[in-house]
């Protein structure tokens, strides 16, 4: 197994119950797929976010897919509260399997799989650090194991 397109994050739940938020924010003029990280650019615009985004610029997870011809899409904000399913790995590239037995309340970076393109939890990077895994969904042990997780930091609630 490795990551694969279907493998992109997703919201999981809104903590202490009711739904999941959402917002419609501008957005520069480059097309984005559903479950990418987007990130506030320099002019104030919404933009699918590079590999290894920085926290403070993170505005939350790509609800759907968005044309480069849209000025405006949907996003599931970076809040406190708000819980991401997303699948881990331990390396940059996402290449090397983690079954993420030992990874519950540790803070992580996400990347982008070189293969698949698609944003993961990257266990092999705790330096710069967006997210906290906060529950395992896959059995520990499962290689490329499911998590929950929430955003540490982001532009709404930074930690840098």
């Amino acid at each position: 197994m490795a990551l694969v397109a279907s493998d992109y994050i997703k919201p999981l739940r809104h903590l202490g119950g009711g739904c999941i938020p959402t917002i419609t924010v501008n957005k520069t003029a480059v097309a984005w797929s559903q479950g990418d990280i987007i990130v506030q650019n320099t002019a104030g615009y919404a933009a699918r976010g590079a590999d290894d985004p920085a926290t403070a610029t993170i505005l939350g997870v790509a609800l759907g897919d968005a044309t480069a011809a849209a000025t405006t899409a949907e996003i599931v904000p970076a809040l406190p509260g708000v819980t991401f399913w997303g699948r881990i790995a331990g390396d940059d590239a996402g290449s090397t399997a983690d079954s993420a037995a030992a990874n519950r309340y540790v803070a992580y970076d996400l990347s982008l799989c070189d293969v698949s393109d698609v944003f993961f939890v990257n266990t092999g990077d705790v330096a710069n650090v967006p997210v906290v895994i906060i529950n395992l969904i896959d059995v520990a042990g499962t290689a490329w194991g499911a998590v929950e997780f929430v955003f540490a930091g982001s532009a709404f609630n930074s930690v840098t």
